[in-house]
């Protein structure tokens, strides 16, 4: 049941069922109360439940707690004045009418389709699956505009998100200051923009970062079904391990870093032994860049060894 939110003076056809009147230095104001009212969430206070007479201030005196979302309300005029005489001191009350009812209920206002959106991506940029990048939402159907309670408003999202799509029916909850009061639905269309890197002329397997013609463009992550390279192109220890066309994304398996030893080159095996540093000569068996593990080969007894690349000259293994 919804009221106007502008208390008009009980005139001709409302009941008029009490007059009651506090002390000020002015001198006495008279509160004329009233029969139906609406309040927001944060409750009901005396200013919602009279008229002034003369233009006289009403003092924000908190009298009860807010109803329930959707619960109607009823004081009889004795429990109402009981309320009112317990949190207001020096108010007296004249002239009520046994057998009447005031009718509290809750303000409402119109939730829009703008609310909704910004309210829907702010729970799911909180979730690991939308958190990097610039997330858009919109309706893939209209919104219907509900009444809900007047004043903020918080969104639960039910639906359990796995990973990422561009479109989706999303369940969620709506609460008042912590109380849920409805479940509902949308329908929505997602984009997360990223910057990617494109390449802007050919490039060929073997071509050094720094030497690649690319630039940054928006791109939305979501239609990319592969992790994309976001290094830093101006690192010339990185490579292309294959060839890309103008105009393509650069795809994070497409970069590598640069072998710094070739199959069959000579280095130099450094071995711990305890306290003690030993080095040997070892045939290199397959290429290998920094911190990758190669297969090798020691020079003197042929026997093989795996080791993890330090530099161009050096192969670090554990026991010979």
């Amino acid at each position: 049941m919804a009221y106007s939110q502008h208390h008009t003076k009980v005139s001709t056809g409302l009941l008029c069922l009490g007059v009651f009147f506090m002390a000020l230095d002015q001198g006495d104001a008279a509160f004329t109360l009233k029969t139906k009212c609406e309040v927001n969430g944060d409750g009901v206070y005396l200013s919602d439940l009279v008229e002034p007479e003369a233009d006289q201030a009403v003092p924000a005196l908190l009298i009860d707690r807010s109803p329930t979302w959707g619960v109607v309300r009823e004081y009889s005029v004795e429990e109402l004045m009981g309320l009112i005489r317990g949190k207001a001191l020096g108010i007296n009350i004249t002239g009520t009418i046994k057998g009447n009812k005031i009718i509290i209920t809750r303000s409402a206002r119109r939730l829009d389709s703008n609310e909704v959106l910004l309210q829907l991506r702010g729970a799911l940029i909180n979730s690991p699956v939308y958190g990097e990048g610039e997330l858009e939402l919109d309706f893939l159907r209209p919104w219907k505009t509900l009444l809900v309670p007047d004043g903020p408003l918080e969104i639960k999202i039910l639906t359990k998100i796995n990973y990422a799509t561009s479109q989706t029916s999303l369940r969620f909850q709506l609460l008042d200051g912590g109380v849920p009061f409805g479940v509902f639905s949308a329908s929505v269309k997602i984009s997360l923009w990223k910057d990617a890197w494109v390449a802007t002329g050919a490039i060929t397997r073997g071509t050094v970062l720094s030497k690649s013609e690319l630039e940054k463009q928006r791109v939305d992550a979501i239609k990319v079904r592969q992790d994309l390279w976001d290094g830093n192109p101006a690192d010339g220890r990185f490579w292309f391990r294959e060839n890309i066309s103008p105009g393509r994304l650069v795809y994070a398996r497409a970069v590598e870093m640069k072998p710094v030893v070739r199959r069959g080159d000579l280095a130099k095996a450094v071995i711990s032994t305890g306290p003690l540093l030993v080095s040997t000569n070892v045939k290199v068996l397959e290429d290998g860049a920094p911190g990758e593990v190669v297969r090798i080969q020691n020079v003197k007894t042929r026997k093989e060894m795996v080791g993890e690349v330090l530099d161009e000259k050096t192969i670090k293994i554990s026991t010979l």
